[in-house]
């Protein structure tokens, strides 16, 4: 470890860190402290069994590296769906010259190797019911008869005893600092509910299509934007988009989601290839399947939060979140400008179309807004 029972999780000099101690002498230093859920899962840590342990749901890496370090006999799988986290989590590993941990980015919670004990961090803010019903679905299946689930949770206590209970058949609830409560529930296969109900699937599928064009299906998860119904701004990204691509282009949908803007335009014009990326492992896994079931051979989704190297690429279109200080926005602005080919074309959507176009007006020396469905769809062309 970089200093005798402390986690790093910032490359801010020590007396410019919030410090946060814990018991067993654990000192944890960051930018601006942990959020609440993460210090009741660390507080709460159990006596792991030796072998494997998963933790999902923890952005920084701080409750892996904790355990890990308090236990020689345990090793630490720990989980993100988005690359990006997965990517913060592995450079805190090697900052703290961690072993025996492993950032994972998968769709689904890994079970294979099984895991003795599963850690779970959820906050309402930034995790929807239906993604934290389906990963507790996920953790059930995954786990080994009489393993446990420890969980933190911000919202309400009630709700989710029930839903504990009807997947494992059993749940204990504690109360702890800042409006968390600890849930710990085992895996009992003999027990009815758990056994016997099935399990529940919160999968989606919509249909969309471009004027003229034949619909086609989007399956979604949980946890993908646009999930269980198309998203407006999309929509109107690829409807304007698709006015202007040719023939035999190679089209880069970026924050690709379920892939609905790249599969539609492939769909509506013979192109030569499509490039669909995204942070998200889950929008990535639903755009693989989605062009597999349009019968798009030429689509290639892959998985980042860096943009892509690749270049010559006809047209890019991006529908990125807004915030942040547009930092993400601007990550798309320089991804497509450094993608597209002379004359390629650069579409991006937002509600506040004004600041979207007055920062590709600096990047490309060309912006023209065009509305659709309420958003702006603002276009440049690359020089």
């Amino acid at each position: 470890m970089t200093e005798a029972r402390a986690i790093v999780l910032t490359d801010l000099p020590a007396r410019q860190c919030r410090v946060e101690e814990f018991d067993g002498g654990w000192r944890v230093l960051s930018r601006s402290g942990l959020h609440p859920t993460e210090r009741a899962l660390i507080a709460a840590l159990p006596a792991a069994p030796a072998g494997r342990v998963l933790v999902a749901g923890n952005r920084t890496g701080a409750v892996g590296l904790i355990l890990a370090a308090s236990r020689p006999d345990v090793t630490v799988a720990q989980h993100a769906l988005d690359c990006h986290h997965a990517r913060a989590i592995q450079r805190t590993i090697a900052h703290n010259r961690a072993e025996r941990v492993e950032a994972v980015c998968t769709p689904f919670l890994p079970a294979d190797p099984p895991a003795g004990l599963a850690l779970l961090q959820a906050t309402c803010a930034d995790t929807p019911a239906e993604l934290l019903l389906d990963q507790i679905e996920d953790l059930h299946a995954g786990l080994p008869e009489d393993a446990a689930c420890l969980l933190a949770y911000d919202g309400k206590p009630d709700w989710l005893a029930k839903q504990l209970r009807q997947v494992f058949g059993n749940a204990r609830a504690t109360p702890a600092a800042e409006g968390v409560t600890i849930f710990r529930a085992v895996k009992k296969d003999s027990v009815a509910a758990g056994a016997d109900r099935g399990r529940r699937d919160f999968s989606a599928t919509f249909a969309a299509s471009l004027p003229g064009g034949a619909p086609a299906a989007f399956a979604t998860l949980p946890g993908v934007f646009c999930h269980r119904r198309p998203d407006a701004g999309g929509l109107a990204l690829a409807e304007v988009a698709a006015r202007d691509l040719q023939p035999g282009g190679r089209v880069l949908d970026m924050g690709c989601g379920c892939g609905l803007v790249g599969i539609l335009l492939a769909r509506q014009v013979h192109v030569a290839d499509v490039l669909a990326v995204d942070s998200n492992a889950r929008a990535v896994w639903c755009t693989q399947r989605n062009a597999a079931a349009s019968g798009i051979a030429g689509l290639r989704a892959l998985l980042t939060d860096a943009g892509t190297d690749e270049s010559g690429f006809a047209l890019f279109a991006g529908n990125p979140p807004y915030f942040s200080d547009y930092r993400i926005a601007d990550l798309f602005l320089r991804t497509a400008h450094a993608a597209l080919a002379p004359g390629g074309l650069a579409f991006l959507v937002a509600k506040n179309h004004r600041q979207v176009a007055a920062r590709m007006q600096a990047a490309f020396g060309n912006a023209e807004t065009i509305m659709r469905r309420g958003y702006g769809v603002v276009k440049s062309v690359r020089s």
